[in-house]
């Protein structure tokens, strides 16, 4: 009989409700019976369907004690990510976290130290590695289409929002570059295929109501020497753009209103071998020894949804088959994002500490984001 994990959800917020459709809509492997907020109006009148049949309490610390749990999925302010998965982990139940996964290097370190003593408990919810985009985009680039791959130009406006609610302050780790950074990192990542070997960032506040960023450029270049330019900002009124552009020595693919399209050397033909000519060339730009033809393509998004994340968590939780989503990727992704915070001067992890002392000690329950 196939194993049913049962799970319980910290956070009934936005995100905490995402977890709670995508894990509902997989009975065969999860059940849930477990969620925790600290805001009674999230247990009551604002609970979510999910939660209908299950047990609710005020703090994580109360629904670890529930008989059974299996699985806690983390749907909380920033800082509270590492402090629950690490008690999570610690309480034998198997932790997800959501992004970002860490709010620097040294804090996911010490996760994953918790983690190494209890193998196949933790993952990341990088959920946007199984976007249909995505997934086209880096099979059409793998598949050789455009050549040898160049630039990668990754970008979302989340439109123009004077935007007021926690996680635009600082002092929980909010801004875009927390919130949509890792998503876009840890894209970039994939299909860069190579480590970083340097980095340059521009990270501003704009318009938003709280000080932490709605504007950022982050550019990376990998020791195979492709370059990958991440843009995201909510103080764009501009129409949308190209979420993906990837450039290659025979052609180019892009993502825009929702197609993928390409433009390339037609695979028929066979590029001469020529030289430069130093003489006076013909009055028109261009090779003049030399026909290019084009195909242009459009290619069908496939069916994928990110719940084949959940399918990935639970068969190495239950199965031991290792899921794509590595936790030294998520490292990297943190480690990115705080090298790009260090680029531009900034230290956000500082307020953290002093939000922290100002309020006391985590006390288990956890904001809702």
């Amino acid at each position: 009989m196939k194993k049913i994990l049962n799970v319980g959800v910290v956070g009934l917020g936005r995100i905490g409700r995402n977890h709670l459709k995508e894990i509902s809509s997989l009975p065969e492997q999860f059940k849930i019976v477990a969620g925790a907020d600290h805001d009674p109006k999230r247990l009551n009148e604002l609970c979510p369907k999910e939660l209908s049949d299950a047990a609710k309490y005020a703090s994580l610390d109360e629904m670890l004690k529930h008989p059974g749990l299996d699985m806690v999925t983390i749907g909380t302010r920033h800082p509270d990510h590492v402090p629950m998965a690490i008690k999570i982990l610690k309480a034998g139940k198997i932790a997800v976290v959501e992004k970002p996964t860490a709010t620097s290097v040294k804090e996911f370190d010490s996760m994953l130290a918790v983690a190494k003593k209890h193998p196949h408990k933790l993952f990341l919810r990088h959920n946007r590695r199984f976007e249909p985009a995505f997934v086209k985009v880096k099979e059409l680039m793998d598949s050789g289409l455009i050549g040898e791959v160049q630039y990668i130009k990754l970008c979302r406006s989340v439109r123009f929002c004077r935007r007021n609610d926690w996680m635009t302050m600082p002092e929980f780790y909010g801004g875009l570059l927390s919130n949509w950074g890792p998503h876009l990192i840890d894209q970039a990542l994939q299909l860069l295929e190579s480590p970083v070997k340097d980095l340059w960032a521009d990270i501003r506040h704009v318009v938003s109501i709280g000080k932490g960023d709605d504007h950022f450029k982050i550019i990376l270049k990998s020791e195979n020497n492709r370059l990958a330019d991440i843009e995201v900002s909510g103080a764009n009124a501009a129409l949308p753009g190209r979420e993906m552009e990837i450039i290659g020595s025979k052609g180019a693919i892009c993502f825009e209103g929702g197609k993928i399209s390409a433009r390339y050397i037609d695979p028929c033909v066979t590029l001469k071998k020529l030289k430069p000519h130093p003489e006076n060339p013909p009055l028109a730009y261009g090779n003049f020894e030399e026909q290019l033809y084009f195909v242009q393509s459009e290619f069908q998004l496939p069916e994928i949804t990110q719940i084949v994340l959940w399918n990935h968590l639970y068969d190495e939780a239950v199965n031991h088959i290792p899921s794509p989503l590595k936790l030294e990727e998520g490292r990297e992704v943190v480690r990115i994002t705080e090298e790009a915070f260090k680029f531009c001067g900034m230290d956000p992890t500082s307020l953290i500490r002093k939000s922290a002392d100002k309020s006391g000690k985590n006390t288990g329950k956890g904001k809702t984001k």
